[in-house]
């Protein structure tokens, strides 16, 4: 690669300047932003002095900024779901080649116009599905394509969402409500969807679906509970969602982290919610634990731009993070299965579910000749596969480095979209018609759960 690409950033959130656009802080030489359209003042600031951009870079919306004429080689769309299609379009059509955080849109008909729209004007578009550029994703592909399973019998998947991060994203959240985002099968499983046909190699023939909110609403709530959980909460030492102890302690995140992870990151984790000031000590001794000890990023950053103690501390007094949960306007599932049958007549079950202990996916597939177990969480990930014949357990640990958000599929998507613009195509694995068939299915399946039925997928809009 020798040409320093350009990018200009749509969205300043978390996704957009904290998990893609370090990458050009990381590989100087491979991408530079000049410019970035944010409505927060904050966020918008920081990004300009995090890429050192003039402020004739720096625009409050998209709209003039995609107004002139073409000033990089591509854009990053990261703004919230419902505001994907419109600066997605227009950047299109001013020649940037784009990657567009998941999902694409929240209609099917607005995929569907972001996908024939990128044909027609011959520019890439790629969606964020960082799953597929995973280790432990990419190994899993490989043992199935290997054969060493045989003949693939079942398929069983499972997005365990964690109690908290449900409450965090989905309940007090930008998720939390159907008018203002999407069904969740589509915000948190498109995912799902897309390594389920990328595993396996076949398209989906039908479906059904079932799920409904069961927990989060007032019938639930605590006797006397109040609005926010700072304003004297009788709960607040056995509700498991008491804000203080969600995003001040971080005991939940810390929790899934060490329950996934092995090895010297496990035990400084387990160590660290044991003894925390022995960690703050050691930390100017290595780095890991100095991120351990000063843990800075989501979902904090999502709390309070700086998220200090106090800064964390009054945004929970009156923000949306620090409301009782059970006092919330939100109105998606909290738990969903999906049936589906695939080409070939394979059955293939999706179950997702927002009360996990611990935040992880696990795949269990069945074949004529082994049996592969596999588990991707916060702190690692790991396959086995069982032989029939030979009782032989094979354990590959598929993890990446902590740092890496997404199990590495952060870093592993920045560098292939990097490489695709660059000429190398076949390091593209997301674009956008490829990712279409994941929500197509998702739609089908909010279908299926709405109307009670099994959804043809001939039926639904490609």
């Amino acid at each position: 690669m020798t040409k320093t690409l350009t990018a200009i950033l749509i969205g300043a959130g978390q996704r957009g300047a904290e998990s893609y656009a370090p990458y050009a802080l990381r590989h100087p030489d491979q991408l530079r932003f000049v410019a970035v359209a944010e409505p927060i003042t904050e966020r918008r600031q920081r990004f300009a002095a995090q890429h050192h951009l003039p402020a004739q870079a720096l625009y409050e919306s998209w709209e003039p900024l995609l107004s002139q004429p073409k000033i990089a080689d591509a854009a990053l769309i990261c703004t919230q779901d419902q505001q994907h299609t419109a600066p997605t379009l227009a950047a299109l059509q001013a020649g940037y080649d784009v990657l567009l955080e998941k999902p694409m849109a929240t209609t099917l008909e607005e995929c569907v116009q972001l996908v024939r729209s990128a044909e027609q004007t011959g520019r890439q578009l790629h969606i964020c599905h960082v799953m597929r550029y995973t280790p432990h994703a990419q190994k899993l592909r490989q043992i199935l394509q290997s054969g060493m399973l045989g003949e693939v019998v079942n398929v069983s998947h499972r997005e365990n969402v964690s109690y908290w991060h449900m409450a965090h994203s989905y309940v007090r959240g930008n998720w939390a409500n159907l008018s203002r985002s999407a069904p969740m099968i589509l915000a948190k499983c498109c995912h799902d969807l897309d390594i389920l046909t990328w595993w396996l190699e076949r398209r989906c023939e039908q479906l059904s679906s079932t799920g409904d909110l069961l927990e989060f609403n007032p019938a639930h709530a605590p006797a006397g509970a109040p609005q926010f959980c700072l304003d004297g909460c009788p709960a607040a030492e056995s509700c498991p969602y008491y804000a203080p102890r969600v995003y001040l302690e971080l005991a939940p995140l810390w929790q899934s982290f060490a329950e996934t992870s092995n090895g010297f990151n496990r035990l400084a984790v387990q160590t660290y919610r044991r003894y925390p000031r022995l960690i703050r000590a050691l930390s100017p001794l290595y780095a890991p634990l100095r991120t351990l000890s000063n843990y800075r990023s989501w979902p904090l950053t999502v709390v309070a731009g700086d998220p200090t103690p106090e800064n964390l501390t009054a945004a929970l007094r009156t923000g949306p993070y620090g409301r009782c949960v059970y006092h919330c306007d939100n109105d998606v599932v909290d738990r969903q299965a999906v049936l589906m049958q695939f080409e070939g007549g394979l059955p293939v079950t999706l179950t997702m579910q927002g009360h996990s202990h611990i935040e992880y996916r696990t795949t269990r597939i069945e074949g004529t000749r082994a049996t592969l177990l596999a588990e991707f969480g916060y702190g690692g990930s790991w396959i086995e596969v069982r032989q029939h014949r030979s009782d032989r357990h094979t354990r590959y640990n598929t993890s990446a480095s902590p740092e890496h958000g997404h199990g590495g599929g952060d870093e592993a998507l920045m560098a292939g979209f990097v490489r695709s613009l660059s000429g190398e195509s076949s390091q593209a694995l997301t674009l956008a018609r490829q990712s279409l068939e994941s929500h197509r299915m998702a739609f089908a399946a909010e279908q299926a759960r709405l109307e009670g039925r099994v959804i043809k997928m001939d039926e639904v809009l490609a």
